[in-house]
């Protein structure tokens, strides 16, 4: 099935936006760039109330239903630019194969199986050296996945202020994706609409903080 195409980029799949960066031989894995996310997203998603699926969050435009199917959809939608079966969803819209269920732990174990499917895709050999079509072009799928992880703890991190839980994201990933975001993305990403003003904080703040704020997000 051809992937879906968007009339207006505000339609897109954030992920995709994201995954527009430049991608370089010296970037860390993807894989394991995912998997490290991962661990921190899977103990968060953990921690949420049943009512709390409803509460606002940091990322405007969703509540925590919508925000946990996003997260779950960006998945999915990248498993299918891998296998060249993009699935029938928008995860800009906050859709996933899981739309309609309200369970939060249902939520949290299909995106751990959406996750290790994933995962397991990526892995094989030639999976991130493939070309996929995509509302942006042509592009391999090495960078698509890195434009999933980023989109992944950015989310992480509104998953975690939205339900009161430590919000703080591994160290070493927040030094990756800072620099990352910061070369294109953001700018891009504020044109499409997709990411708000980047908020004031002081020049001594620290990495995760400015990295938040970079994102239009008050740390």
């Amino acid at each position: 099935m051809p992937p879906p195409q968007y009339a207006n980029p505000k339609d897109a799949p954030a992920s995709l936006c994201e995954a527009t960066m430049s991608h370089t031989p010296t970037t860390p894995n993807p894989v394991m760039l995912l998997e490290q996310t991962a661990v921190r997203v899977t103990a968060v998603m953990a921690g949420v109330r049943q009512s709390q699926l409803s509460d606002p969050t940091p990322c405007a435009r969703w509540d925590v239903h919508g925000l946990l199917n996003h997260m779950i959809g960006v998945l999915e939608f990248t498993a299918g630019c891998i296998t060249g079966e993009v699935p029938d969803i928008r995860p800009a819209e906050a859709e996933s194969s899981q739309i309609n269920e309200r369970d939060v732990g249902n939520l949290a174990r299909a995106y751990g199986d959406a996750l290790a499917r994933l995962l397991e895709l990526a892995a094989a050999p030639g999976a991130l050296e493939k070309v996929a079509a995509t509302p942006f072009g042509e592009m391999p799928a090495s960078r698509i996945l890195v434009g999933t992880v980023m989109d992944q703890l950015i989310h992480c991190w509104d998953l975690a202020k939205a339900t009161g839980q430590d919000a703080t994201l591994d160290a070493g990933l927040v030094d990756f994706a800072f620099p990352a975001l910061r070369s294109g993305f953001a700018a891009m990403g504020r044109e499409a609409g997709f990411i708000g003003p980047e908020v004031a904080v002081p020049d001594d703040a620290p990495p995760q903080d400015r990295m938040i704020a970079y994102m239009g997000r008050q740390p």
